[in-house]
């Protein structure tokens, strides 16, 4: 299992409306081959900011099987709109811990 880390920032005043799309785009993320499970997060003195904590099988499972699969647009199309640049997304391999 890998563990998929994003940054996301949200236009100034579309944290509301990215905060919505998220929880509607966690519906389609967890259809995809290899998800195992997601938990997403706002930040609290920065509610622009965005973090998204995703398990997978592998990483191939989220760069090929997701992001070049037919599920990517369907999930990016519930908040990328409100994408403040580019996200800053890095896997991680679990060493310690559950």
């Amino acid at each position: 299992m890998i563990v998929e880390i994003a940054i996301i920032r949200a236009k100034p005043g579309q944290a509301d409306a990215m905060r919505q799309g998220f929880q509607a785009a966690r519906a389609v993320i967890a259809q995809a081959k290899g998800y195992r499970g997601s938990v997403f997060h706002q930040g609290i003195e920065d509610p622009q900011r965005f973090l998204l904590r995703i398990e997978w099988d592998s990483v191939e499972d989220h760069m090929q099987g997701f992001r070049e699969g037919p599920l990517f647009a369907q999930w990016r199309g519930h908040f990328g709109q409100y994408i403040d640049g580019a996200p800053d997304v890095s896997h991680f391999e679990v060493i310690a811990g559950p």
